[in-house]
């Protein structure tokens, strides 16, 4: 096997130097004296035969050469730290250490249910929770840093196995007199031609072509005045009066500037799953996944029929054996 020419600790300190755009920073951040920087800078520059850096208005930029050895050395250190995760990861399975993703944009009272799973005695299975974007938590189990995750579907990845446990409706959210606050449900036909906050079309684009899809059958192109990120900044347009939305029941609690009505086709759902690699085959992740859907069916008993927990999901469901 090939040796690499070029040290860790150098690469390191490339980036250091890259990052601070000095030597002295660098020798700060890295416990490093200021010669000790440059000697690992020059083995990469005599090594290849390159300049890394030239000084410009008084800082150290990279040059041409530098620039195209950075995007390089990033994806190598990358790939070393996913290394090292991973092997920690599979590690503390083995020793009953689980670390789990959530999306912080799932229900609260699904996060409060998720937070409450037990595998197994607390005392021989210690859970460790890590919060952040569906998109950051479906990374982290498919590179293998976590090992399972709850978030907003759809999820379609090949090496991920997806459950949903949890759904609930999309709901009409109107500012107060809207004219259409009189109807018991609003139809897909009545969204022709109204102003209309689209909700988190960035984070989630294949939900958001599921509600362009639904409305197209009935002939209705959504008219989108706006680009919300999350549910509560398309409520505040809503009470803004800058147009109608769609989100999911739950998410409008606490809005009485805001009129609630139901679609009537009611078929359009927020739905929320479990993921975990689809070739980790642990018996402690098939209990999370058991017990997933206990949590889910106590909160669909508490919450009432406005939602519901979906046995098996349409997009990729197996059984773990």
């Amino acid at each position: 096997m090939r040796r690499p020419k070029v040290k860790l600790d150098n690469l390191i300190t490339f980036m250091t130097v890259a990052a601070k755009h000095n030597i002295e920073g660098a020798a700060d951040e890295l416990g490093l004296s200021a010669s000790g920087v440059r000697k690992h800078l020059e083995n990469i520059e005599d090594t290849f035969g390159i300049r890394l850096f030239e000084g410009r208005r008084g800082i150290l930029v990279l040059t041409e050469d530098g620039e195209s050895f950075f995007g390089d050395t990033r994806k190598a250190i990358d790939q070393v730290l996913l290394a090292e995760e991973q092997l920690s990861a599979r590690l503390a399975i083995k020793s009953h250490h689980l670390k789990i993703g959530h999306s912080t944009n799932l229900p609260p009272q699904l996060i409060a249910a998720i937070r409450q799973i037990r595998i197994e005695d607390p005392q021989l299975v210690h859970v460790e929770h890590r919060s952040g974007l569906t998109s950051t938590t479906v990374r982290g189990v498919i590179e293998g840093t976590l090992h399972a995750g709850f978030g907003v579907l759809p999820i379609r990845s090949p090496e991920l196995l997806v459950r949903t446990i949890f759904e609930e409706p999309l709901v009409v959210c109107l500012p107060q007199g809207h004219r259409l606050a009189v109807k018991p449900a609003i139809s897909p036909q009545d969204f022709d031609g109204e102003p209309m906050i689209a909700v988190s079309r960035e984070p989630w684009p294949e939900r958001h072509r599921e509600i362009e899809d639904h409305f197209s059958d009935f002939g209705v192109a959504p008219h989108i005045v706006a680009d919300a990120y999350s549910a509560p900044e398309a409520l505040t347009y809503v009470e803004q009066k800058v147009g109608i939305c769609l989100v999911a029941r739950t998410a409008v609690l606490g809005r009485p500037q805001v009129t609630v009505k139901p679609l009537s086709t009611n078929i359009l759902m927020r739905r929320c799953g479990v993921f975990i690699r689809e070739d980790n085959r642990s018996p402690l992740l098939q209990k999370l996944l058991e017990n997933s859907f206990l949590r889910s069916d106590h909160l669909r008993l508490k919450q009432g029929p406005s939602s519901v927990m979906a046995t098996e999901h349409s997009q990729k469901v197996k059984r773990i054996s």
